[in-house]
């Protein structure tokens, strides 16, 4: 219900940004900031989801780099149309003001439509029901028990987890909160130190938006490769580390050609980080309360998300140089790559939480009704997998036909 929720309300946030005008502005404003909150509230109901499709990690790193791929995609080319259109739409008459406006609106409607398809045919025929999993308590009511869940989570998960402590810890510094933190502290750098214009700027975006794609790619390779966790830590220091080229030798006008193959390598470290970091977060969450965690790995990317910019602004502000004030990003990187070691191992964070797993797998069949592959008494009463000697043995084609119907 929430996704839903959530879904419809940020399309029509998005929706009355076609009415933006300078008289409207802060109404729009103000919806903005409201579907911002929306779509952290739909973000996390869709990751909830991602356990379901699987709890092998070589197949959720193949199913995160998929989605992240058409997420990519879907983005690289809206962006490109409305930068084409844009840029042939003829304005001069009305002037500046005008021009961006009416692409604003065509943005803005654009991504209605999209929306508005895409979100309904997904949560009308894809995003299945959930079995409630857990009740609520009497004398309690849904607002004060989700709270005190969340408090008993957060306890539960710093005491029991290590892994997933200290990687709740590294996304304070990640950019989890969001590229647009990062992008806007690019593009400013890339106007006023660097001296691009709109349209090689435009450029610079589509370049890194279409480089996503293969990044993904490189995520479902590592994945497979070196696990998850040294995947997400591989691609933080790669982030970093075109960060600190950029800085150390775009100095200024003269050297914007470099930015453009700086574009390519900052899209193939983004493609890289975001599905690692989600294909780690689905393997060493206790499975059954996916929403609980998915909320709390939300929570902590965004609770230190506004900290790069106002340490670029304030150093900007107090004439530092610029491209000093861009090396921020690549030290909040560096300094969640370096967290991610007090994990621990990969391997004894995935075992800590398999028992969850199994659980999960059995309380969730029941509630869905799939109850014949875990009901024992029926094994026991089954004739056809006797082996002939007073003993059933459960057929391996059975438990594979069970764990299909589960997904």
């Amino acid at each position: 219900i929430m996704g839903t929720v959530s879904a419809f309300i940020m399309t029509a946030a998005v929706a009355v940004q076609i009415a933006i005008n300078e008289d409207t502005w802060l109404a729009v404003w103000i919806f903005e900031i409201i579907g911002g909150y929306f779509l952290i509230m739909h973000q996390v109901c869709t990751m909830a989801y991602l356990p379901d499709l699987t709890h092998e990690t070589p197949e959720m790193g193949h199913y995160t780099a998929r989605f992240m791929i058409d997420q990519y995609f879907v983005q690289a080319c809206f962006t490109l149309i409305i930068i084409l259109v844009s840029t042939y739409w003829d304005h001069k008459d009305n002037g500046i003001l005008a021009s961006t406006i009416a692409t604003a609106r065509l943005s803005a409607g654009i991504a209605t439509g999209i929306g508005f398809v895409l979100f309904t045919y997904a949560w009308t025929f894809l995003f299945r029901k959930r079995p409630k999993l857990r009740s609520i308590p009497e004398g309690s009511n849904i607002f004060t028990t989700g709270f005190q869940r969340i408090a008993v989570t957060t306890k539960h998960v710093f005491s029991k987890y290590r892994a997933l402590r200290w990687f709740l810890v590294a996304l304070l510094f990640s950019p989890e909160a969001g590229a647009g933190v990062v992008l806007s502290i690019a593009v400013t750098f890339l106007t006023f130190y660097v001296g691009m214009t709109v349209t090689e700027i435009a450029i610079a975006s589509i370049i890194m938006l279409f480089f996503n794609l293969p990044g993904a790619l490189i995520s479902k390779f590592m994945c497979r490769k070196v696990n998850p966790l040294n995947s997400f830590r591989c691609a933080e220091m790669c982030y970093a580390m075109v960060n600190a080229l950029i800085a150390g030798t775009v100095t200024g006008p003269e050297k914007k050609g470099l930015v453009y193959p700086y574009a390519a390598m900052a899209g193939l470290a983004f493609g890289w980080m975001f599905p690692s970091q989600r294909t780690l977060t689905v393997a060493i969450i206790p499975k059954g309360q996916e929403t609980e965690m998915m909320g709390l790995v939300s929570f902590f990317g965004q609770i230190l998300g506004w900290l790069p910019a106002l340490i670029f602004t304030i150093m900007n502000e107090n004439g530092v140089d610029m491209r000093w004030s861009l090396s921020i990003v690549g030290y909040f990187l560096a300094t969640s790559c370096c967290l991610t070691f007090f994990c621990g191992s990969y391997e004894d964070a995935v075992q800590l939480v398999a028992h969850t797993s199994d659980a999960y797998l059995k309380e969730y069949s029941r509630n869905s009704g799939v109850d014949n592959f875990f009901d024992e008494e029926q094994i026991k009463d089954g004739n056809d997998d006797s082996d002939g000697s007073g003993t059933n043995t459960p057929s391996i084609e059975g438990k594979e036909d069970g764990i299909v119907e589960m997904a």
